[in-house]
């Protein structure tokens, strides 16, 4: 009985300290190997992050006993900005084969750029803490749509699981190009092009007429309304156009098509952009890869090689590296396994860190990506090098808060590891 008791104890203390943690106001992380990824760092240097209030206050050498609720003592560990995936479908997406678990689109012809399904996001999907678990702290949610070019707004969302965690609203536009784009808009790329330069030219007449469309005074518009007004913020260059694009011709047309209309453009997918990476560079334009992703799996991506993101950085390309599979959700964390197989193809290491967190923040405006005061406190603690496969995410914070760890993965291996803790029943959430 006073073992059991003793147990007890323990086990009640651990939990108050951990919710003390939780809602703790200030931390001091020390003797940790920081990777800052701020400009001129580009090696990891053992330093101290204090962090109060949810942002970083202070990263220093030595910041002694600093003022703080809490301390980690991080010597011998990693610590890195949170991995920031840029293109998921995290909490619209559950199981893609099971309709009523995927909010990712709609069938109705006559929604396009205006579909937003912030509405729809589960911040309670289980693919958030099993992605949360593995260093991710933000993730751009994109809708991906089977019968149009346009697929919606996209948004910005934290990994806490609360109900809160929509953080930025219509910040980029999916666009298909490319094969995919050819097959929506009626079978040739030629047409595909037509129709975003024709999609953009209305949006700019809507905006230069509004109140006579509005009252029926206008002619006819191929685009409802609604599309229209979705399309002010791309038509004006304050939200980019993320190009779903792989040949090298197509990545070219879609350069010289954002030229003309004076648009933000990011280049997703790009397995040939490494043909055309000085032009690319020269324009200013992002790439979102999958490092993992080197086999030739349709016409337009027979020049895809293990080496792009190295070929891309050396040119001058911002490089930003995603998980597997296109709108990367249930392994969205996988992230840091393409990246480190970038680095093994001859990009830098720094730079492959930058592709997870600080580029990804540049490209869509997200606070963080660095360990900077100032700058949110999304951190992960790694056991080792975070772009080595045997290595894990010890704490992972958003906001300076430390977050749960469990996850779906976790409980089953709890269930049979340790059958004797209240497993041996199913499982406790």
């Amino acid at each position: 009985m006073k073992t059991l008791n003793r147990i007890t104890s323990i086990l009640l203390a651990s939990a108050i300290a951990l919710l003390a943690l939780v809602h703790a106001e200030t931390m001091l992380i020390k003797g940790a190997m920081v990777h800052t990824l701020s400009p001129g760092q580009d090696k990891a240097q053992r330093l101290d992050i204090l962090v109060e209030d949810g942002k970083i206050a202070r990263v220093a050498q030595d910041l002694g006993n600093a003022s703080a609720d809490w301390t980690i003592e991080a010597k011998g560990k990693v610590v890195t900005p949170g991995i920031i995936a840029p293109l998921t479908s995290l909490g619209l997406v559950e199981i893609g084969a099971a309709s009523g678990t995927n909010d990712a689109a709609v069938a109705d012809i006559t929604v396009g750029p205006s579909f937003d399904p912030v509405a729809a996001f589960n911040p309670k999907s289980t693919l958030i803490p099993f992605n949360r678990a593995g260093g991710v702290t933000t993730a751009l949610v994109t809708p991906g749509s089977s019968d149009k070019i346009f697929t919606g707004k996209s948004f910005v969302v934290n990994l806490t699981g609360s109900f809160d965690s929509v953080e930025s609203r219509n910040v980029a536009q999916l666009v298909y190009f490319g094969e995919r784009g050819s097959a929506v808009a009626g079978g040739s790329r030629a047409q595909t092009l037509a129709k975003v330069r024709d999609a953009i030219s209305e949006a700019r007449e809507y905006a230069a007429n509004r109140a006579a469309i509005r009252r029926g005074e206008w002619r006819d518009m191929a685009f409802s309304i609604n599309d229209l007004e979705a399309l002010q913020p791309v038509a004006r260059g304050e939200v980019p156009i993320i190009a779903e694009v792989h040949r090298a011709s197509d990545i070219l047309a879609v350069m010289q098509l954002a030229r003309e209309l004076n648009l933000r453009l990011v280049i997703s997918g790009g397995a040939e952009a490494w043909m055309v990476a000085p032009q690319i560079a020269a324009a200013g334009v992002p790439v979102i890869i999958d490092a993992i992703d080197n086999t030739p799996e349709s016409f337009s991506q027979l020049g895809a090689r293990s080496d792009n993101a190295a070929l891309l950085h050396k040119a001058g390309v911002k490089v930003v590296i995603a998980g597997p599979g296109f709108l990367a959700t249930h392994n969205a964390y996988l992230a840091r396994q393409s990246a480190g197989i970038a680095v093994a193809h001859g990009l830098p290491h720094v730079e492959a860190l930058r592709s997870l967190s600080t580029n990804v923040a540049d490209v869509f405006g997200i606070d963080g990506g660095t360990v900077a005061p100032g700058k949110s406190a999304d951190l992960v603690i790694w056991s080792g090098d975070p772009l080595e496969l045997t290595v894990f995410a010890e704490t992972v914070l958003i906001d300076g808060k430390q977050q749960s760890l469990v996850n779906r993965s976790t409980r089953l291996r709890d269930r049979f590891l340790k059958p004797k803790q209240g497993h041996e029943f199913g499982y406790k959430f």
